[in-house]
């Protein structure tokens, strides 16, 4: 449950830039980046895990899946290695946007969810 304006903000930052990177992901697909699946499952992951975080205000859960499916995004990302490229070449906007846009969210819901989870954690009542 968020206790104070801090996690709601925190929160709500996790949210949009889950929504953010999501729409980075589907801005590459829709501009022909090669190598994309038919249907890219990047955008599905996050933007769930976005609507959630928005939607569930009230359940620390939410927050947990925001950073998975976050993290999950990331390391395929990494794993794939391609986006390097297409980060260092600005020279097509609209491919170097949609990359700007996916990383740049990854990372702000990466620490935001991680700083949600830890003021969370630090306010939460001890088990008797």
């Amino acid at each position: 449950m968020a206790r104070n304006g801090t996690s709601t903000t925190l929160r709500t930052a996790l949210g949009i830039s889950l929504l953010v990177a999501g729409l980075g992901v589907l801005i590459q697909y829709s501009v022909g980046v090669p190598g994309f699946p038919d249907i890219p499952p990047g955008p599905i992951i996050l933007g769930v895990a976005g609507i959630l975080v928005l939607a569930l205000p009230r359940y620390r859960w939410v927050i947990v899946a925001g950073l998975i499916a976050a993290l999950f995004v990331t390391v395929g990302g990494l794993i794939e290695g391609s986006v390097w490229g297409r980060l260092g070449e600005p020279g097509r906007f609209d491919v170097w946007i949609g990359v700007f846009m996916q990383w740049a969210g990854q990372a702000v819901a990466l620490v935001s969810a991680v700083m949600a989870l830890t003021r969370d954690h630090r306010k939460a009542p001890l088990p008797r």
